[in-house]
């Protein structure tokens, strides 16, 4: 009789066991799911605001082109020609 209490008792805490087990690995996988939406909301964040910066920086650069024509094609003459003889060297 004894043994058959004693195997009931083991039986029981196995069962325990498992759902507690069960329950830590359900924590575990909310947690984790939360940390990654963080994550992803961050970097969405931060693209947002590199887009943004890129936007301007786009913006502005048109409109210096725009306002000074000559300039922009001298200098970009003047680049790519610098380009050319870099890339002509053997």
């Amino acid at each position: 009789m004894a043994t058959q209490a004693t195997n009931q008792d083991l039986q029981d805490q196995l069962d325990a066991l498992r759902k507690d087990f069960a329950e830590v690995t359900s924590t575990l996988k909310a947690i984790s799911s939360d940390y990654v939406q963080e994550g992803q909301d961050k970097i969405k964040a931060k693209a947002q605001q590199a887009q943004q910066k890129a936007n301007e920086s786009i913006d502005m650069a048109r409109g210096e082109v725009e306002a000074h024509p000559y300039a922009s094609m001298a200098a970009a003459f003047g680049i790519g020609l610098l380009i050319g003889k870099l890339l002509d060297r053997k």
